[in-house]
């Protein structure tokens, strides 16, 4: 059986043309335990063929893609190709061989026509000698010979440049073997003894590879999922971290074709972070250089270095992936303008769809008031309760914490109020209730924890922020509240460490670190803050509504 040029998996038997595939070895139980399949094509015309083969082709790879559970199994077969040594070479030969003498021997049985065995005999003679005449050429250009260096690659998964000294040793004993097989065919059609002329392939070569298979250690696998699982029970990451880097990590997997930490390679997150940056995403056109370094590799890197640390694994090696992609460009300041900023805040102040539900109209009314006066994230805002508005001496604070949801620094503080938000009535507005505000817990369809109801509640008021005309893409909807505020209080000359603490950044010093910002002291500040709706000549950061403010200019529950 000699393979058709210019086709891969295709063979002629004869006049009969044969798919011929070899089954990696972490699948062929799906295969029955074959090391390869063979299935006839019923034809002997190429044409036929192709559309054949492409069937059989097809029916295997979703054989194997359900066996090694990976959604590209060509792919992985590709990538996880490998060197082999000269021994691993020589038992690959030798397993090839007990095959192929099997199969003679099978045939040679089956024999009962005195032409047909002469025959045999004759063609199994001149396969000897041209593959003999190979041998003694170096194994260069001994077609012969090509297809079981082409079969035993594919079977092992090795990687062998041609025309090097590994690939030449290959095909030698490829021809070797050839001869020997031919010679032991004979040998079983004239009924005489088998006997061993090549002890590469005698009895006791065949024991010393199963006592040195015996004698290797057996590698337990180091499953990168479960080195994540063993991070999060330690760290316990937010919610939506732990969600959103499975996801990522569950990918990665599936692109390598296995879960062993120990056999990634720098060379896997390579080619993973190139398969992001080019291929990846909804129309295949790949991520950011910021989505694939910030979130797809962090993920990568952050669980290997837990694993070093923790002495899981030898090495990182995600360690030294990096992206450089060019940075997004921005045609105008982060935060929202004035009139972007009067938009929102006189759209607040609009009566809400009959429909809507009373928690999103509390969210359309007040949220993007309390972001615009405190700099929070949104969704910090979006899972206030009632409880944590509380009055603390003589003054009135939103109290941010980890137990009403995911905190992004996780560390709560204590806010004031901006005086216009008393005095539009907010703290009425919440302290009728001690629970959520903005959406409510018993109306909860389906989601998850890292999937929070606050968070959907943020994704709503964006959405509605872009219907009503704040559409330019180089601001968030939400967020630009929080670069708004920054500019702000850097015109009233707030403390840097100050503003940073109410807005829950990090502190910039070790010194910064110490201490609280207790509530007089961000009310101080705060109150300096010049009033949406109240234009003040002398300073450029208002912002005239030209609508009510009043507490009763909109129905609350």
């Amino acid at each position: 059986m000699r393979r058709v040029k210019g086709h891969r998996y295709l063979y002629r038997r004869g006049q009969q043309l044969v798919f011929r595939r070899g089954v990696p070895e972490r699948a062929r139980a799906a295969f029955g335990g074959r090391c390869e399949v063979q299935t006839s094509l019923g034809t002997g015309s190429l044409a036929e063929a192709r559309h054949l083969l492409s069937r059989e082709l097809a029916a295997f790879e979703t054989v194997l893609s359900a066996a090694i559970g990976v959604r590209s199994p060509t792919e992985v077969l590709e990538r996880t190709r490998l060197e082999p040594s000269v021994q691993e070479i020589e038992e690959g030969v030798r397993e090839w061989f007990a095959e192929r003498v099997s199969r003679l021997t099978q045939e040679a049985d089956t024999i009962s026509d005195e032409h047909r065995a002469v025959a045999l005999t004759r063609d199994y003679a001149a396969l000897s000698q041209s593959a003999g005449a190979g041998v003694r050429l170096g194994g260069e250009n001994v077609m012969m010979t090509d297809w079981i260096v082409e079969t035993l690659t594919e079977r092992f998964g090795w990687e062998i440049p041609a025309g090097n000294s590994l690939h030449r040793r290959l095909t030698k004993l490829g021809g070797r073997g050839q001869v020997e097989a031919a010679q032991r065919f004979q040998r079983e059609v004239d009924g005489g003894p088998v006997r061993v002329l090549d002890d590469t392939f005698s009895p006791e070569q065949y024991r010393l590879d199963v006592e040195r298979q015996r004698e290797r250690p057996v590698a337990t696998p180091t499953p990168i999922l479960g080195l994540f699982d063993e991070y999060v029970r330690e760290r316990e990451p937010a919610r939506s971290t732990i969600k959103a880097w499975r996801r990522q990590l569950t990918a990665f997997v599936a692109f390598i074709g296995h879960d062993d930490a120990r056999r990634v390679t720098p060379e896997n997150v390579i080619a993973w972070k190139d398969h992001l940056l080019h291929k990846a995403g909804k129309d295949g056109s790949g991520l950011s250089a910021k989505t694939v370094g910030e979130t797809y590799l962090s993920a990568l890197k952050t669980t290997f270095r837990w694993a070093v640390d923790n002495r899981k694994i030898p090495g990182n090696p995600a360690a030294t992936a990096r992206v450089r992609g060019a940075k997004r460009v921005f045609n105008r300041e982060r935060g929202l303008t004035n009139e972007e900023a009067r938009t929102i805040l006189a759209a607040t102040l609009l009566p809400p769809p009959q429909r809507l539900s009373a928690e999103r109209a509390l969210a359309r009314r007040w949220v993007p008031w309390i972001c615009a006066y405190t700099g929070a994230r949104v969704n910090e805002i979006t899972q206030l309760r009632g409880k944590d508005v509380a009055l603390i001496g003589g003054v009135w604070t939103i109290h941010i914490t980890p137990e009403a949801g995911p905190i992004k620094t996780s560390v709560a503080r204590t806010v004031a109020l901006h005086p216009h938000l008393v005095e539009q009535g907010f703290p009425g507005v919440a302290r009728k209730t001690e629970g959520y505000l903005f959406f409510d817990p018993t109306r909860r369809r389906g989601g998850s924890d890292e999937n929070p109801q606050s968070k959907k509640v943020g994704e709503y008021l964006a959405k509605w922020v872009r219907g009503i005309g704040v559409i330019d893409l180089d601001v968030q909807p939400n967020h630009g509240w929080r670069h708004r505020f920054k500019t702000v209080s850097r015109r009233i000359g707030m403390e840097p460490g100050i503003r940073d603490r109410i807005q829950g950044h990090a502190p910039r010093t070790e010194g910064e670190a110490y201490g609280d910002v207790p509530p007089d002291v961000s009310f101080e500040h705060i109150a300096r803050m010049p009033r949406y709706g109240d234009p003040t000549p002398e300073t450029s950061g208002t912002v005239e509504l030209g609508c009510t403010t009043r507490a009763d200019a909109f129905t609350s529950r």
